[in-house]
Formats: structure tokens, C-alpha cells, sequence
């Protein structure tokens, strides 16, 4: 299965923030603190002709996890680091109770790579470095840091909570729309009014390898996904 089969709301968050496409871990094993984070998304494009969307989504990390889930609980997604570093990718289909796995070996068919600290801080330790930090200021009452730059012919301005290790904003653009996001929320994670789904929970889903995704086209919660993305069946 490729990763544009089911694709919702969470998943372009991904994208965004995490970008799946990404360098590998760079080794840097700093602790970051267990945190719970809510955030707002709003992609304006630039014809003015197509309406701007906003969303909100909810962001999870501990030193071996992180999840993401939409404002409405519906649909996740959770990375799990191992031992041995590798990391294992699941699509959370909450009210269905069914988890999409893609597995670390098959990572490489699936065009999958990932970079932790990309997945837990929502910036690579590269795009960091290439942002000029401008000016340091306070939001939500903790430290911050402007930075700004290029990174891949986009235009970023970004909000860096160096305590956190994490964004307060982003701001991207290019010539065809700007995508924000803006931290709305954040707790430590055992103080968190919003909590993940638990592993434990989680393990009691309903689990599909990715690969056998295109060979159950005839299963209904498949046919209710595909159909969701608009793919037809043959």
C-alpha cells in the first residue's frame, strides 16, 4: 500500500511538520520533556479564489513516542522508537479501533524514511541550522526565539521554543499559498487535559499490515477508506 491510500487531515500535518521524506537521526539523544500540545493549521492560498482552511490537532511526545490526533479523535497516527532505533509507523483509525502498520522493513518499498528528532521537535536539526535566529522574545509566558530563511525554495518564519524543543509558529510559504501552524496548547504531558490513546489500548485494534492493504480490497473497513480518498476499485 502506498502512503497516499488513506490519507486524512493528520496525515498532511505530517507532512508538513514532519516531512517523511527527511535525513536520518543525526544521533543527538538530548531528553526532551514529555509534552502535550494542541495546535491550529490554516492553509491559505494564494488565488483568492479558493477558500482558507483551519484545522486543530493534537501533538503527543515522550522520549520513545509520539502521536498526533485530529480535533474530532477520528484519526492518528503514532511512531513508536525501539530499541533499536528503529521506528515503527502506525495510522490510527480511532473509531473503527484499527491501526494501519507499516512495518521497518518494508519502509524502503513504502518510500518511508524517518528522523526522530524531525518527529519529536517537528524541525530537523538542518532546517534549524539554516534559520537565522533574529530576535528572542517570550509566548505563552516561555522562551523563544524568532528564526527565519529558506529552506527548499519555501519562505519560513519560525517561533522556536528552545526549552521545549518545539515550535510556537511556523510559517511557510511559496508561490502558491502560505501554511501556518500556531501552538494553541501545551502541559506537560502528565498534566495534559487531553491525553493520547494508550499503547495498551491501541494494541487491542484491529491490526493491518500495509502490505496487504491493496490485496483487501474486498474488506469493508478498506472499501470505506479508499473510498473515502477517491480510489476506484477494479
Amino acid at each position: 500500500m502506498k502512503l497516499s491510500i488513506a490519507v486524512k487531515f493528520t496525515f498532511y500535518c505530517a507532512l508538513f511538520c514532519f516531512s517523511l521524506a527527511s535525513r536520518a537521526d543525526n544521533g543527538n539523544n538530548q531528553p526532551l520533556p514529555d509534552i502535550a500540545c494542541r495546535y491550529e493549521m490554516s492553509i491559505i492560498p494564494h488565488d483568492k479564489l479558493q477558500a482558507p482552511t483551519t484545522k486543530a490537532w493534537f501533538f503527543w511526545r515522550t522520549a520513545n513516542s509520539v502521536q498526533t490526533q485530529d480535533a474530532d479523535g477520528e484519526h492518528g497516527e503514532l511512531w513508536l522508537r525501539t530499541a533499536t532505533s528503529n521506528i515503527q509507523y502506525r495510522k490510527l483509525y480511532h473509531s473503527d479501533k484499527t491501526a494501519v502498520e507499516y512495518m521497518p522493513a518494508d519502509n524502503a518499498a513504502n518510500n518511508i524514511s524517518f528522523d526522530w528528532l524531525k518527529l519529536s521537535n517537528m524541525l530537523s536539526q538542518q532546517e534549524l541550522d539554516t534559520l537565522k535566529t533574529v530576535e528572542k522574545t517570550r509566548i505563552l509566558n516561555r522562551n523563544a526565539e524568532l528564526r527565519t530563511g529558506k529552506v527548499n525554495g519555501q519562505s519560513i518564519e519560525v517561533q522556536w521554543l528552545p526549552d521545549e524543543q518545539l515550535p510556537a509558529n511556523i510559517i511557510r510559504k511559496d508561490e502558491n499559498r502560505t501554511v501556518a501552524l500556531r501552538l494553541v496548547e501545551m502541559s506537560p504531558l502528565s498534566a495534559a487535559p487531553r491525553k493520547p490513546v494508550a499503547i495498551e489500548d491501541i494494541a487491542n485494534y484491529r491490526h493491518i499490515d500495509a502490505v496487504d492493504f491493496g490485496d483487501m480490497e474486498n474488506d469493508p473497513f478498506v472499501k470505506k477508506i479508499m473510498a473515502a480518498d477517491g480510489h476506484q476499485h477494479h
